[in-house]
């Protein structure tokens, strides 16, 4: 039977009708009238297959009723249409919130509370003990308060005005924290160039399965427009722009395709994205090996020749990926750059027939579809294409959106995070490590040298610059440079276990670094005794600050690590140094200077410097940064 498609609610005859009842808050027996002109609310189970935007997000448009305790049942049903009829929502968004509802429904149901007015905070609580994290906390505590809204508005003397102060508590700091340790991870440049040198391999060679060259097509036309992989699946054929220039023999092209992700409900809007050389013959080799097949306009087709499922195109990536294990080398990688790989097992993953049984457990390195995405907007912004051009060919809405996909921050914190692990640990002539607890301030690196593992490395590290008489001081760049280099297999092995090691001292400076800073959050707590070693690591984050300083007027690209590093100095200052010395002060014009003194022996040094040492603080408290130039 033929049924009518609506691009959105706001055509459904309907309309009018439901939102009129989301407002009608009399109470009633029963309650029935027409959603849509196949659904009525009085259903159980409610199908929007008329705002169905292609194969594969039936789950999306199914509601389900029929389990749900029928006390708070209606609510639930309110709560949908709501969020369609008058927030014009998502149904991607919005079912993930029913989920959540429907969970919570049950777990009233479990817990005999079928009285609205018994719910509270407490009860919230132990529901969402087991939330996975502080954002899935946000997300479910958004939509209870939607649940509990609707309930409040038609069943008279329940307040649930405590129940929101909980629900609308939300810890900000924690989500963002959860987000940068979420971003997709960055696949440095060298391995993507070779993900793509061996996929053009595969897509040129005709003894492949049709199959395997697809595969590296795709991997190729991902890594070289940046579209999103539901945009790639449906893709279609026939969609090449060809532009030439007069008096120019090259013609250039642009790739034109359907996005869903910047609008909303069923709408599509068409977008188009510059297409390289390499793109474009990824695109032309699936329309060809494709061609007997297709049985519609999709580039990327099934066994059927009709749309592609997300989870048969992941399963072609992984492939491509386990074919070639042994030419990505990964024993051979550093520790930094093997992590940037997403793992998976056939175990876990039991669609992955091509994996023997016998290698069940065997972890299958590969790179994720949207880490291409990243890839791509570092390399733009690296070459200089100015943010908002980028902005476009991601398909963004917001140029914010397109700064948390570049990663050249990382790729510059890697560099200060190298050269801060080597000063921090230098001797005071920059020719070794040093290797003495007793020389350094920072007991966590006085942990480390107490540590057979990390006194193999400082052995290591230090061999390696005695033997190419290096200094850290003067040879910090050469040194970082040739620790930190991966662009090709390390031929001399023992500059490779160097290299290692190396790594290894950088992740924990990176940890050591992150429990030091932890002065942005909580309460400081100022004692007498800490001041020794908030100079000392005042004025050692001085000299990191002042090196990094260095760097940035040399290259502009380390603008942001620089701009980090002040802030987090100056944050010090304020909250950690000044308001120790504060207390030295006023200690001393309590009880005396002399009496000061004999109390406390190690501050004799503090105290005949303590106007140098606050001059020091207040020049890194008042610098700014350079002004950044400006681009004509």
């Amino acid at each position: 039977m033929f049924q009518t498609m609506f691009e959105s609610v706001k055509e459904l005859p309907t309309y009018t009708n439901v939102r009129a009842q989301l407002i009608d808050i009399k109470p009633k027996t029963f309650v029935d009238f027409s959603v849509t002109p196949t659904i009525n609310f009085a259903d159980d189970l409610w199908v929007f297959n008329e705002f169905k935007r292609f194969p594969g997000e039936d789950w999306a448009y199914s509601y389900d009723f029929r389990q749900l305790d029928i006390t708070y049942k209606n609510y639930a049903k309110y709560m949908i249409l709501r969020e369609l009829f008058n927030k014009h929502n998502r149904f991607t968004t919005l079912k993930k919130k029913f989920y959540t509802i429907r969970n919570f429904i049950n777990y009233l149901s479990e817990h005999h509370m079928f009285y609205p007015n018994l719910i509270d905070t407490s009860f919230l609580k132990e529901f969402l003990a087991d939330a996975r994290s502080e954002r899935n906390l946000s997300d479910q505590k958004q939509a209870i308060k939607m649940f509990l809204s609707e309930i409040e508005l038609r069943v008279s003397g329940v307040n649930f005005s405590e129940c929101y102060k909980y629900l609308n508590k939300i810890d900000g700091r924690k989500i963002k924290a959860e987000r940068e340790r979420g971003k997709h991870k960055f696949v440095p440049i060298h391995i993507h160039n070779k993900i793509i040198s061996i996929a053009i391999k595969d897509l040129r060679n005709e003894n492949l399965r049709i199959t395997q060259r697809a595969a590296a097509c795709m991997i190729v036309l991902l890594a070289e427009t940046g579209m999103r992989i539901g945009e790639f699946r449906i893709l279609e054929v026939n969609r090449l722009e060809e532009t030439r220039v007069k008096g120019e023999p090259k013609a250039f092209h642009h790739l034109n395709f359907k996005t869903y992700k910047t609008v909303k409900e069923k709408d599509f809007k068409w977008t188009r994205s510059f297409i390289t050389e390499n793109a474009l013959l990824a695109y032309k080799t699936l329309t060809e090996i494709y061609r007997e097949r297709r049985k519609s306009q999709y580039l990327f087709v099934n066994d059927k020749g009709m749309a592609v499922s997300k989870t048969m195109l992941r399963i072609r990536l992984v492939q491509f990926f386990y074919r070639h294990q042994n030419e990505f080398q990964i024993d051979k990688i550093i520790d930094h750059e093997v992590n940037q790989f997403a793992v998976t097992r056939k175990r876990n993953f039991k669609t992955l027939d091509f994996v023997p049984n016998d290698e069940m457990d065997k972890d299958i390195y590969y790179v994720t579809f949207h880490q291409y995405r990243v890839v791509l907007a570092t390399i733009l912004y690296n070459k200089g294409y100015h943010l908002d051009w980028i902005r476009q060919h991601m398909n963004h809405l917001t140029e914010e959106m397109t700064q948390h996909y570049i990663r050249l921050q990382e790729m510059e914190k890697l560099e200060v995070n190298a050269v801060e692990t080597l000063m921090k640990r230098s001797s005071k002539d920059g020719s070794t490590l040093i290797t003495d607890t007793n020389k350094s301030s920072d007991k966590y690196i006085r942990e480390e040298l107490q540590s057979e593992q990390y006194q193999e490395i400082y052995d290591q590290i230090n061999k390696f610059l005695k033997k190419n008489k290096l200094n850290i001081f003067k040879d910090i760049n050469e040194i970082v440079s040739v620790l930190s280099r991966t662009n090709n297999p390390i031929a001399d092995m023992e500059l490779g276990i160097c290299a290692k090691s190396f790594n290894k001292l950088c992740e924990r400076n990176q940890y050591i670094s992150s429990i030091n800073d932890a002065y942005y959050l909580g309460v400081q707590i100022h004692s007498l005794d800490d001041l020794p070693h908030s100079v000392k690591r005042f004025q050692e984050k001085a000299s990191i600050i002042a090196y990094n300083e260095s760097l940035y007027k040399k290259n502009t690209k380390y603008r942001n690590e620089f701009e980090r590093e002040l802030k987090g100095i100056k944050k010090y200052i304020e909250r950690k140094l000044n308001p120790e010395l504060m207390l030295l002060k006023d200690e001393i014009s309590i009880i005396g200077l002399e009496t000061v003194q004999n109390k406390y022996p190690q501050l004799a040094e503090i105290i005949g410097n303590i106007k140098l040492i606050e001059e020091e603080a207040e020049k890194w408290k008042e610098k700014t940064l350079l002004p950044q130039p400006r681009t004509v």
